[in-house]
């Protein structure tokens, strides 16, 4: 299959990238993260608990938006600079 195809058909995931997933930093700040989110939502109330839920899931989909972009502006200027090889 092409490159193009691998991505039609789900085979290629951008946002999966082995070398993130490999990388020591990424994933001790994953870790780090996660323990202190822990912590936090163990000293709320529970409405405190569903506000920080809600901005926390505010947050994860605002991240995806603006990597989707940076994705698309990314391809984009690939695009325009093998156009401007020819």
């Amino acid at each position: 299959m092409t490159t193009l195809e691998n991505l039609y058909h789900g085979n290629i995931n951008p946002c999966e990238s082995e070398k993130l997933l490999n990388n020591h930093e990424y994933k001790k700040l994953i870790e780090l993260t996660a323990q202190a989110q822990e912590k936090f939502a163990a000293t709320l109330t529970e409405e405190q608990k569903k506000l920080f839920d809600n901005y926390i899931m505010n947050s994860e989909e605002l991240s995806v938006i603006i990597n989707e972009e940076i994705f698309k502006e990314g391809y984009r200027l690939a695009t325009q600079i093998m156009i401007e090889c020819i």
